[in-house]
């Protein structure tokens, strides 16, 4: 029997140097007139022009115009070309003459088990580079130089800038810097990351005097619009292939949980709409969350975690409209505080190729990077913790996620799991009847889609290939309830995985000293409410009431 290969170590780089080049000045064509490029857009040009070569293509979001939307051009040089890929419009573009400038080498880098940058060496950035700007991801290759003597296979996702181990299974964040300096993430802030860091900045400012609260849900979808729905499917397959991609196929585990959130579909497709979260840095912080509701409000935590809990920033922003009205606002987009407190980023389809965080791509890396500091501690003081508890609470927490598995690895005290498989899933079901009062269709950044919003809830029930980004405003009032939501956690470290529910059994155990009785219950609940807590709250421990069978909870109809 041949010996088991061994995975190849994570490479170790050395400085890239300047590429002594003169760059060109480059000019689009303007109706009859031609107008210069910027200097940096130039250089970015000159780059991917001696990269691809005179007959090449290039696929890149490079341009400094491009930074707030993303957009993908496709650059052909042999035509002389700039085409952009959303719309389809066309530009004749063109080199001309020589300028003093010196172009700089993009530099590739990969995230640490240290939690910093460090950059490949320099034959790998060549390679990386190559397949870059030839538009080629996912790329696959074992020509790399840390992995001779291994032969381990790599995927690169260029879309979302990870890098995957297929005999490990390890997964990394890579980043790339272009000649004029901008940076490639996957995202440029993982929104994950953006919510735990609003904690602290909440308004003492009310905002609208109450929460909009549901009140008690009453199903209103006609049997014929739910008989077709079932008629057509799980969400993600109309129209589409079962194709999990490169990155996911190769991998058992991911494949089970791709297989889980696909059956999942088929049975609340009638009913309901699916969306997809990806996160992976803030997922401690999302499970604590999960076990507070669940001691509260009867949050059915054995299966999902809960990403948004505090009510009080939905005081002022509690639907998808009242974001809407605010967004126009925000020159920040959903980068702002106000979006990130209330608001999720997702996408609509678990197999779809979208532009920001792929399901299929995003699922083993997790889509954010990024240290917590002080986060946990601050949750923990909103939901009511005593300030003398805080501390010692939430070092005990670090230790059980630690001991179960959990990447807890940007968190002082903490971890990265063994795998480094550090991303997460959350598959979010909303009754159908709900959709456009809490989800609206965008693009990168939160900018409405409006192609897609006549209304949300038409396109979704449609047979077609369903797809794109959204933004959802969860509030804890229809999202902490089974009868309007339903959600389900899937883990890419299958270590963890398989103890999630412990997890939240052991967690809830730890919380029992400070949520144990029924006036610091209700003190924690006004606390998260922002205020008195609804007429439906009750301050029993709602725990043992929250368990449910698994075969009752994921199936579409519940009554509570």
């Amino acid at each position: 029997m041949a010996p088991k290969k061994k995975a190849a170590a994570e490479p170790k780089g050395s400085p890239l140097k300047k590429l002594k080049k003169g760059a060109a000045v480059w000019e689009w064509k303007d109706g009859t007139s031609w107008k210069a490029y910027l200097d940096e857009d130039c250089q970015m040009l000159d780059h991917l022009f001696a990269a691809a070569g005179e007959k090449g293509k290039v696929v890149t979001t490079d341009f400094s115009f491009n930074k707030e939307f993303q957009t993908k051009y496709e650059l052909n040089f042999s035509k002389m070309s700039q085409t952009n890929l959303d719309s389809k419009k066309s530009r004749t573009i063109r080199r001309k003459g020589e300028a003093p400038a010196v172009v700089k080498k993009a530099v590739w880098e990969w995230w640490s088990d240290e939690n910093e940058w460090e950059p490949f060496a320099d034959v790998d950035g060549q390679t990386l580079e190559k397949a870059y700007v030839a538009g080629e991801t996912p790329f696959s290759t074992k020509k790399l130089s840390w992995n001779e003597g291994y032969d381990s296979l790599y995927i690169f996702d260029f879309t979302v800038m990870t890098q995957v181990n297929c005999d490990s299974k390890t997964s990394r964040k890579i980043q790339r810097t272009a000649a004029g300096g901008s940076k490639v993430f996957g995202h440029t802030e993982g929104e994950d990351d953006g919510y735990a860091g609003a904690f602290g900045f909440l308004s003492d400012k009310a905002g609208d005097s109450t929460v909009m609260f549901a009140g008690k849900f009453e199903p209103s979808l006609p049997p014929a619009v739910v008989a077709q729905q079932k008629k057509l499917g799980a969400q993600s397959l109309r129209k589409r292939k079962k194709d999990y991609g490169p990155i996911v196929s190769k991998d058992e585990h991911g494949r089970k949980c791709f297989d889980e959130m696909l059956q999942n579909e088929k049975e609340f497709c009638g009913e309901w709409v699916a969306f997809y979260h990806s996160y992976s840095s803030a997922a401690l912080l999302y499970e604590v969350q999960a076990a507070v509701a669940s001691v509260l409000f009867r949050f059915k935590a054995e299966f999902a975690a809960l990403p948004r809990l505090l009510c009080k920033p939905f005081h002022h922003i509690p639907t998808a409209k009242r974001m809407l009205e605010e967004f126009p606002k925000w020159k920040d987009q959903d980068h702002n505080q106000a979006f990130r407190l209330v608001g999720l980023c997702g996408t609509t389809g678990l197999l779809a190729p979208d532009s920001e965080a792929p399901a299929k791509s995003v699922f083993l890396a997790g889509y954010s990077v990024g240290p917590l500091k002080g986060v946990l501690e601050k949750l923990l003081t909103s939901c009511g913790v005593p300030a003398g508890k805080v501390k010692n609470l939430a070092a005990d927490i670090i230790k059980l996620a630690v001991k179960s598995g959990l990447d807890t690895g940007g968190i002082p005290g903490g971890k990265k799991c063994k795998s480094g498989r550090s991303g997460h899933m959350l598959q979010i079901f909303l009754r159908r009847e709900l959709c456009d009062e809490y989800v609206y269709p965008s693009f990168a950044f939160g900018v409405p889609d409006k192609a897609r919003d006549k209304p949300f809830s038409k396109y979704m029930a449609q047979d077609v290939a369903i797809e794109g980004q959204v933004r959802i405003t969860l509030n804890p009032d229809v999202f902490l309830r089974a009868t309007t939501a339903r959600m389900f956690t899937f883990a890419a470290d299958p270590t963890f995985h398989s103890n999630r529910m412990e997890f939240q059994e052991e967690l809830k155990a730890r919380l029992e000293p400070i949520l144990g009785s029924v006036a610091v219950r209700t003190k924690a609940a006004k606390g998260i409410f922002g205020g008195e807590p609804p007429d439906w709250w009750s301050p029993e421990d709602q725990s043992d009431m929250a368990k449910m069978s698994k075969g009752r909870y994921a199936t579409s109809g519940l009554d509570e």
